[in-house]
């Protein structure tokens, strides 16, 4: 039933936009990139998932745009913090991104929830993977260089 759910959405969705609408970048307290052995024992720990999605109409009848926001992000943590409620975070880097479809009909919400979760990403994650291999870069963190593409599994982890 999904399936047949999210092939609906496929067929009546058209990507219109891809932009950011939220970011931060920044090292935790007393942590030096640059220090000796600072990076040593990190571990990434990264989050993906879809935040919201609303229905906005045009001006045009049976035409709607779709808005999906999702959120994305990338931390770093010492080895032996792993599995703590509330590791110390020594850098991270997170962004929402909105995607924007033009939709020709409107759909069930159950429709635009399967393809917010298993397709809206594949249209983000080129922007999302640019931002983060810069943000790097400025953070003076290790080169995070992510696939060219990912899958979505909607877990923090």
């Amino acid at each position: 039933m999904t399936d047949e759910k999210l092939q609906r959405a496929i067929n009546h969705l058209a990507i219109s936009d891809v932009y950011l609408v939220a970011s931060e970048a920044r090292h935790g307290e007393e942590f030096n990139p640059k220090a000796a052995h600072a990076l040593e024992g990190l571990k990434v720990q990264t989050m993906h998932l879809a935040r919201r999605s609303e229905i906005l109409e045009t001006d045009k009848p049976d035409r709607y745009l779709l808005r999906i926001v999702l959120g994305f992000g990338v931390r770093w943590i010492s080895e032996s913090e792993v599995g703590k409620d509330a590791p110390q975070i020594r850098a991270f880097v997170e962004a929402d991104y909105v995607a924007e479809y033009l939709m020709d009909e409107r759909l069930e919400q159950d429709a635009i929830d399967a393809f917010a979760l298993q397709n809206a990403s594949y249209h983000v994650w080129p922007y999302w993977r640019e931002y983060l291999m810069s943000q790097c870069e400025r953070l003076r963190m290790p080169r995070l260089i992510l696939p060219t593409k990912q899958f979505p599994d909607n877990q923090k982890q």
